[in-house]
């Protein structure tokens, strides 16, 4: 029965002492001093988030009734998901939204040839959206950065 007290006594030692410590990890920036967190889990949303993407427009000579993004092109292209494709696509706006010209033009080869099919359509756009409400609805905004027609012939 002693073993049983003490035992109880450190649990509860150690409940309050981890909650004693977590409470003011609130103060810091990340809001946790690992192994104490501050016991708001999943209290922070993330802001409006913004990513390029890819828009098709118009694939081998079929104008489409709506804009696809690339990554839900399932039916048109080989891996929409690639992660590749998705890196190569944020080089590629940052290049066209800074301006350089030799960046841009070796990015678009690259995911033209590799990637988008020939002939195609399309635009790169700065999508921004609320993650969550993009989750809920799949709303987000476009910002049109530039349009571009694929054809396969070296550029």
């Amino acid at each position: 029965m002693a073993a049983y007290r003490i035992w109880r006594a450190w649990v509860a030692l150690f409940l309050v002492g981890y909650f004693g410590l977590g409470i003011p990890a609130i103060l810091l920036p990340h809001q946790e001093v690992f192994p104490c967190y501050s016991w708001f889990l999943f209290a922070l949303v993330p802001g409006r988030e913004s990513q390029y993407a890819i828009r098709l427009q118009e694939v081998r000579g079929q104008k489409l009734a709506e804009p696809v993004l690339f990554q839900d092109a399932d039916g048109f292209v080989g891996n929409p998901h690639s992660v590749t494709v998705r890196e190569l696509v944020r080089q590629f706006g940052v290049a066209v939204e800074k301006g350089r010209t030799d960046e841009q033009s070796r990015l678009r080869q690259v995911i033209e040839k590799d990637y988008l099919p020939i002939p195609c359509r399309y635009k790169l756009v700065v999508m921004t959206y609320e993650p969550l409400t993009r989750w809920r609805t799949g709303r987000y905004d476009v910002r049109l950065l530039a349009e571009y027609t694929a054809t396969g012939a070296s550029q």
